[in-house]
This record gives C-alpha cells, sequence and structure tokens, in this order.
C-alpha cells in the first residue's frame, strides 16, 4: 500500500486500503501466530505476533501494540481505547520454572487478548477510521516513524492543552491553552459546580472497578488455578487406578481398568474445561475489569476539562478585580492631580491674610515710632499680594527632595507604570476570555463525546456479559455431559462383577 496522504482530520474518515478491508465483510482482523525473534542492537529476544487483515500481513511486538494504545488515548482523550493484556510481573515469572514470555500458554493468551484488541477498535465508530490505526496494520510500515510523525508529532505534552472538540483552527486553540497564564488544575482539584450526571458515573464506575478487579477476577483466577490442580490429580489418579487394575483378574481388573480410564477421561475434560474458561470467560472478566479503569481515566480527562474551565473563570475574575482597582487608582490620581493644580493656580492669586495683618500691624508701629514702611504695604496703603514664607521651610522642602529622589529610584514614572498594568491586566484578561470560550466549548463537546461513548460501551458490555454467561454454563454443561458417558460406560464394566 502506498502512504496515504490522509492527514488526521477527525472530521474526514479516512479512506485508505486499510479502512476499506476493515468495513467490508471479510474486516476480521487475525493474528495467527507468533515467532520468537531477537533484537540485534541488544540481543534480548521477544515473540512478534502475525497479524493478518485481508491479503495485508504484518508483524508486532508487544511493545508496539502498547504504544499503539498510548496513542490512540493521547489522540482521542473522551474515547474508551480497548485495553490489551496486562505486562508480567516478577511474581508472574517467579510462579513458573521458565519466564512467562516464553511459555507457551501464556503466548497464546496474549494472541487470543490481542486479537479481541485490535478487532474492539476495528468496530469502534471513531477508533476503526483513525489512520495512525490503519498505519499500525499496513505491512511495510516502520511504527517508530509513525511515532515520530504527524499527527503524534503534535500533539501537546500535557493532554489538557489537547483540543478534544472538533473546532476548526485546533492549532491556535492549542497554542492559546499552552499560554503560561491558564492555570492548570492539579489531580485532587475538587469541582466546586460537578456535573451530577458524570459525578454519578464516576461513582459507578470507581466501585464496578473495584468490585471486578478484587472480587471477581480475583476469585476466578482462584476456581482455575484449582480446577488446573485437580486435572493434575486426576492424571495422578488415573495412572495408580490403571496399575492397580494389573494386580486383579477378570471383570474386576477390566471394572478397575475402566474405573481408571474414566479417572483419565476427567483429567483431559478438567483441562480442557480450564482452557474454555480461560479463554472464553476469565480472560473477559479481566479485559473488563480494565476497561473500568480505562473509563476512570476518561472520566479524570472531562473531570480536569471541567476544572481547567472553573479555574480560569477564577483567574479571569481575579483580573478584572485588579482592573478595577487599578481604574480607581488612576481616577483618583487623576482627581489629586486636578485638585493641586486648582489649588496652585488659587493659591498663586490668593492674599495671605495674615500676611497681611501683620504687614497692617507692622505700617500702624512704624509710623508711631517713626520706623520705615512695612514692604507688605504700597505708599498708598494698599497690601502687596505675596506668598508667605514660614521660617521652618527650608527643611521640610529638602525632606520632600529626598523623599522625591527616592521615590525616583524605586519608580521613576508611577503614572506610566500603572498605565503599563492596565494594559497588561487588559491584555492578560483579553487571553484569558478566549482560553474560557474554547475551553466551555471544549469541555461541552467532551460531555457530549464522553457520555455517548458510555453509553456504546454499556450496550456493548451487557452484550459481552450475555456471551460470558451463556459460554460459562455452555463449557460446565459439556464437562458434565462429557464425565457422565465416562462414568456411565464404567458403571456398565462394574455391573458385570459377580456378586
Amino acid at each position: 500500500m502506498n502512504n496515504d496522504p490522509n492527514k488526521h482530520n477527525p472530521n474526514q474518515p479516512c479512506q485508505c486500503n486499510i479502512d476499506r478491508a476493515l468495513h467490508g465483510p471479510n474486516g476480521f482482523v487475525f493474528i495467527n501466530g507468533a515467532q520468537k525473534q531477537s533484537d540485534t542492537p541488544t540481543g534480548k529476544s521477544y515473540f512478534a505476533y502475525n497479524i493478518r487483515i485481508g491479503d495485508t500481513e504484518t508483524k508486532h511486538r508487544y511493545s508496539e501494540f502498547e504504544s499503539l494504545r498510548k496513542s490512540l488515548v493521547r489522540l482521542h482523550p473522551t474515547m474508551i481505547v480497548p485495553p490489551i493484556p496486562e505486562k508480567h510481573s516478577i511474581v508472574d515469572y517467579a510462579a513458573l520454572q521458565t519466564r512467562v514470555k516464553d511459555d507457551l500458554s501464556m503466548v497464546e493468551k496474549r494472541k487470543r487478548m490481542l486479537q479481541t484488541f485490535l478487532n474492539r477498535v476495528a468496530k469502534h465508530p471513531q477508533l476503526g477510521h483513525d489512520h495512525v490505526f490503519h498505519r499500525f496494520l499496513e505491512n511495510g510500515v516502520a511504527w517508530s516513524d509513525v511515532l515520530h510523525s504527524s499527527p503524534l508529532s503534535d500533539l501537546p505534552k500535557n493532554p489538557l492543552q489537547v483540543i478534544a472538540s472538533k473546532q476548526p483552527d485546533i492549532a491556535a486553540y492549542e497554542a492559546i491553552l499552552a499560554n503560561s497564564l491558564i492555570p492548570t488544575p492539579t489531580a485532587t482539584y475538587t469541582l466546586k459546580n460537578p456535573d451530577p450526571r458524570f459525578e454519578e458515573s464516576e461513582k459507578f464506575t470507581y466501585r464496578i472497578a473495584n468490585y471486578m478487579s478484587n472480587n471477581l477476577d480475583k476469585s476466578q483466577r482462584k476456581v482455575i488455578r484449582r480446577l488446573g490442580e485437580l486435572a493434575n490429580d486426576y492424571a495422578e489418579l488415573g495412572a495408580v487406578y490403571n496399575g492397580f487394575s494389573l494386580n486383579e483378574t477378570g471383570a474386576v481388573a477390566n471394572a478397575i481398568e475402566k474405573i481408571g480410564q474414566a479417572v483419565d477421561a476427567s483429567y483431559t475434560e478438567t483441562g480442557q474445561m480450564v482452557t474454555a474458561l480461560e479463554g472464553e470467560f476469565a480472560e473477559p472478566i479481566q479485559e473488563h475489569s480494565q476497561f473500568a479503569h480505562t473509563i476512570k481515566q476518561v472520566l479524570r480527562f472531562r473531570h480536569m476539562k471541567h476544572a481547567q474551565v472553573e479555574l480560569i473563570e477564577s483567574s479571569l475574575k481575579n483580573k478584572e478585580e485588579s482592573l478595577q482597582n487599578l481604574l480607581d487608582i488612576e481616577r483618583e490620581a487623576s482627581r489629586l492631580h486636578d485638585a493641586m493644580t486648582t489649588e496652585r493656580t488659587i493659591g498663586s492669586n490668593a492674599l495671605d491674610i495674615d500676611q497681611i495683618n501683620e504687614a497692617a500691624n507692622s505700617h500702624t508701629s512704624g509710623e508711631e515710632s517713626g520706623q520705615e514702611e512695612s514692604p507688605y504695604l504700597n505708599n498708598d496703603h494698599r497690601p502687596i499680594v505675596r506668598r508667605r514664607s514660614r521660617g521652618w521651610g527650608g527643611p521640610v522642602q529638602m525632606i520632600s527632595a529626598v523623599g522625591h529622589t527616592l521615590q525616583g529610584l524605586i519608580d521613576v514614572d508611577p503614572a506610566s507604570t500603572r498605565h503599563n498594568q492596565i494594559g497588561k491586566t487588559k491584555d492578560s484578561m483579553e487571553l484569558l476570555q478566549k482560553a474560557l470560550e474554547i475551553t466551555r466549548k471544549d469541555l461541552a463537546a467532551a460531555s457530549i463525546e464522553v457520555q455517548a461513548d458510555l453509553d456504546r460501551f454499556q450496550r456493548e458490555k451487557i452484550r459481552d456479559l450475555r456471551d460470558m454467561l451463556i459460554a460459562y454454563a455452555k463449557v460446565h454443561i459439556n464437562y458434565c455431559q462429557k464425565n457422565l458417558e465416562s462414568w456411565e460406560e464404567a458403571r456398565v464394566e462394574i455391573d458385570k462383577i459377580p456378586n
């Protein structure tokens, strides 16, 4: 297949060859084998799983399945991406004599669960049309190149900067949300106005996840383990009965041998029941236990989007209050400036009554004592307009000058600084307002998408549970029927023993 020119456009479904094959009449994805291979640089071995869709075949190792799933989660944070089988822990490795990844039953289990994963993704109404998924199934494509190319290479590191809704200019919106002024909520943030629908969904999902992980899955694994032990005991017991029959003769020997054969059949049927329960019931239970945790992550993403909206609203409100305070200060400064200007104008034309009185008194006493006229009166005894100068004005002026000098060192131009602060605050408010509009639309769209996928998954889960319970019943019915046949044959031989 040629490299498809389709870009990751959520508004337009992919129309590549893999997309057509997946949604055609033979769109089932098979994993039809696994080969052990060696990593050239490190020399470590791994299993490569053979994938076939239609006439196209390719191979991928487990770590590439893991990175595919992580990529789909990043591209579609509001979608319930199906899980893959979990990695094995150190305890799992220690529980077996050989490494788990070399154990054939574990390889077969991974094949089944990885095949289920691929087909669940293929049937998903959105994930099944994602071109990144198609390139994973495409032959001759280096998966590392896909991981380092668009659209994965274009995604922001912070998931909250991803625009989940299908808005037109996603790149510009993501750039706004990446601005350092946009607040980012912490994982412990508590919503002030939570949506009751999703609040209830979160509680239900947490309860289901806890029950399935700590009760149902754990109990079912215990049952399967004990059935496996029982099968081994049957194998040992069958050999004992067969050996015992050699010590007898006639009808007794035949009856004992037949019992040994019935026990051997019980060993075989128990082993087959274990395999059937593992594949048709235990693995789906494990898968749905993982699904519950996946749903928790999806609801957490929507929760964080809601928290982002609330934090931006709070930040915008604080900026509005700061702007109002700055504007109040600006108005007060203008009022004081106007008042001081008016005072200086009036003061320069006003007559100091104290000086006039003092001048008049001096003139009167001068006339009586023969002294010269007061400099505050003209020869025609009219007052001379002059501003009063007090004896302590010098020190006050000096202190005032020092104060102005210090103020100049701190803030050369307080009015200019205030104007800059007002301008910056308005710019910040404009950015926050744009971010608020984006996140509100994004939250609304994300809520719709999350709810729609929850509804879709609920319908799918009901179908799965029905199929699982039917399969569980059929496995036990088949086990009981096969054992009944074996023991009825043994009963016939027992009846032949003479009284």
